[in-house]
């Protein structure tokens, strides 16, 4: 019965993950398109959060500092999500992960 448990649950772990679009970072030309647009998403979006914080009425009496902090804990949480969504469309994250015949392909 333990050995069916174990079973079952190492077959969960190791069930083949399949993105919506199979955009896999297999070589470094695609590792570079794909890194270079995540975080340029994360970048856009801590820059406006920033701004944001800059002109709304509610936020005028905060420090320079409080802002900052603000923006680093955004651009964290901005960053995860992210990730997480590339990750789930695009099946970003495998590209140190790839076998031989695709790691060593410049294009």
């Amino acid at each position: 019965m333990q050995s069916l448990v174990n079973k079952i649950s190492l077959d969960f772990i190791y069930m083949p993950f399949t993105p919506v679009i199979n955009l896999r970072a297999t070589t470094i030309a695609k590792a570079f398109i794909l890194n270079a647009t995540v975080l340029a998403i994360i970048a856009a979006c801590s820059i406006e959060l920033r701004n944001y914080l800059d002109i709304r009425k509610e936020t005028k009496g905060l420090t320079r500092f409080q802002k900052m902090g603000i923006t680093m804990a955004g651009t964290f949480v901005i960053g995860i999500f992210v990730y997480l969504i590339a990750r789930l469309l695009l099946g970003f994250g495998e590209g140190l992960l790839a076998n031989p015949p695709f790691s060593k392909k410049l294009i």
